[in-house]
């Protein structure tokens, strides 16, 4: 993709940031190296911020692309996509949210924008790992979603672990070293983060997230997501947890570390599904990710 817009330095900690011994000094040097990284990509926080229940919601969709001509190409040349199957090609954002709807399109948009953060690190396979990880949730999400009424849910699933990407912008090749070990289970990760840096990945997530302004709900994801499924499965965050842990059991994982077999993660509500099998699922989500290469 050719966005160009301007480039997210990686925050290095203040010095001696990491190596000091207290969590405590640890937590305020990862906290001030997370304050120092660049804003979220205006135009997207915009998307991510408009309501598609507002009346203006067709026109504020259109404002926001009309002020980025980088975000818009890059948006329409993954709408053209192979991938996507589309009988027609698309050729304007108007066209665009007209034939894929405002959900899809601000789907593409944060997913454009978060991936331009991704591409601008160095390319290691724990971050690869993680991206593939963020937008298989993130397609698990919109398919149950869509299911139960749920729209919006993509988003969060496709942010929910931006504390592991704002630790990577702030700490560098040291987090992902760390990260990149094989752990007995994903609460050794969390609690190796805390013990090397002074924070998790949850924390770091909603920290940054309020920072850049992204919306209550998302923020929440991102603190939560690793909580134990309790109450309406059908509610957003319930329906990230569980796409999380579906994402994990079909091969995108996050960390390495085990994970529990497919059936015992996927919600009961859709099991019956075929949409939901394993391996018809698992090419879907192969199918999208393979639309927004890095």
């Amino acid at each position: 993709m050719a966005w160009n817009s301007p480039t997210t330095a990686v925050s290095q900690a203040p010095a001696g940031g990491t190596n000091r011994g207290g969590r405590a000094e640890k937590h305020l040097d990862v906290y001030i190296s997370l304050s120092r990284l660049a804003p979220f990509h205006a135009s997207a926080l915009k998307l991510m911020n408009i309501s598609v229940e507002s009346d203006s919601a067709f026109a504020d969709f259109e404002e926001a692309f009309k002020t980025d001509p980088a975000l818009t190409a890059d948006l329409l040349l993954v709408a053209n996509s192979v991938e996507f199957g589309l009988r027609a090609r698309i050729e304007t954002i108007r066209h665009a949210l007209t034939f894929l709807g405002l959900e899809r399109v601000r789907s593409l948009g944060c997913t454009i924008a978060f991936g331009f953060y991704v591409r601008n690190v160095p390319r290691t396979p724990y971050m690869t790992a993680v991206w593939e990880h963020s937008l298989a949730t993130a397609v698990i999400a919109e398919f149950m979603g869509k299911l139960c009424r749920q729209p919006s849910v993509y988003t969060a699933g496709l942010t929910h672990d931006l504390g592991r990407l704002a630790l990577f912008l702030s700490l560098g090749p040291e987090y992902a070293k760390h990260m990149s070990k094989t752990f007995e289970s994903g609460d050794e990760a969390n609690l190796l983060e805390l013990a090397e840096f002074g924070i998790e990945h949850c924390e770091a997530g909603s920290r940054v997230a309020t920072q850049w302004g992204f919306p209550e709900s998302l923020q929440t994801v991102m603190l939560e997501h690793h909580a134990e499924i309790c109450g309406n499965p059908r509610e957003p965050l319930n329906l990230v947890r569980a796409a999380c842990l579906m994402a994990s059991s079909l091969g995108f994982r996050e960390v390495e570390a085990p994970v529990k077999p497919y059936d015992e993660v996927v919600p009961e509500i859709f099991r019956r599904n075929a949409d939901f099998g394993p391996t018809a699922l698992g090419e879907q989500v192969r199918q999208r990710i393979s639309a927004m290469k890095l």
